[in-house]
């Protein structure tokens, strides 16, 4: 009995062998953009470019991953969308990506929407963003991203918003900002920026929002400021700012910035 029992062990033990060769390949092919040759919907670029996204955020563990390295559509993969044959948005929210985002995302050379707010992304913003002229939002609120916001992002002459509320970015905000042509909403709110409020900010002209409350900025607030006609809402108050409010931004209702200077004059 005690030798049928050894030999029912070893028996089992090519079998067990097997499957977990099996895992450790799937395992390593989803790791390995040899995975795109598979795919045709898309450019192999773009896939690995997918590929090192979900690897760098840990998408093993997502809340939600349906299709993701298992479809060889990835226009069919969770949060992603595509119009003529290229990746034009990732959307994928309150998901629990976890990690960096990837230098490989400027490999999506037709991405308009990067939304991926409520997650707990961390480290740096990649500067390589900065190289993907078409998108017009970049929404990244309410994770753990540090470091500065990379000037190189002053050439998405596309973009319309710029939400990066709610991280723990450091650092100036860059005058490159003032080369967003075309945004509408800037919202660095809830972060450690510091020094002043850039002038540039002044030559957004079609800035709707401007949310720079929270932060540890200083100075006084540029009259260039009062140049932005299409402003709607303007947000400011949790800073180390100084001085009187351009007498355009008073005319701004439930601004905020009352708390600091209801005593000055105009």
């Amino acid at each position: 009995m005690e030798r049928q029992g050894i030999k029912d062990v070893n028996a089992k033990k090519p079998v067990v062998l097997v499957m977990l060769t099996i895992c450790m390949c799937a395992a390593a092919c989803g790791r390995n953009p040899d995975f795109c040759s598979r795919v045709s919907e898309i450019p192999p670029s773009e896939c690995a470019a997918l590929v090192a996204f979900y690897n760098a955020t840990d998408g093993p563990h997502w809340r939600d991953q349906r299709g993701w390295l298992e479809s060889p559509s990835p226009c069919t993969w969770f949060g992603v969308r595509c119009s003529a044959g290229h990746v034009t948005a990732i959307a994928i929210n309150y998901n629990e990506l976890r990690g960096n985002l990837p230098a490989e995302l400027y490999d999506l050379p037709q991405l308009e929407t990067l939304s991926l707010y409520y997650n707990r992304l961390s480290g740096a913003i990649p500067a390589e963003i900065g190289r993907l002229s078409n998108l017009q939002d970049l929404i990244l609120h309410n994770n753990q991203l540090s470091g500065g916001i990379p000037p190189e992002l002053g050439g998405l002459r596309r973009l319309r918003k710029l939400d990066l509320d709610g991280n723990e970015l450091t650092g100036t905000i860059p005058a490159e900002v003032g080369e967003l042509v075309e945004l509408r909403d800037l919202m660095l709110r809830d972060n450690q920026l510091s020094g002043g409020i850039p002038p540039e900010l002044g030559k957004l002209s079609k800035l709707e929002g401007l949310f720079l409350s929270n932060n540890d900025l200083s100075g006084r607030i540029p009259p260039q400021l009062g140049q932005l006609k299409d402003l709607r809402m303007f947000s400011v108050y949790g800073n180390d700012l100084s001085g009187p409010v351009p007498p355009a931004l008073r005319e701004i209702p439930s601004s905020g910035y009352e708390m600091l200077w209801a005593d000055d004059g105009p």
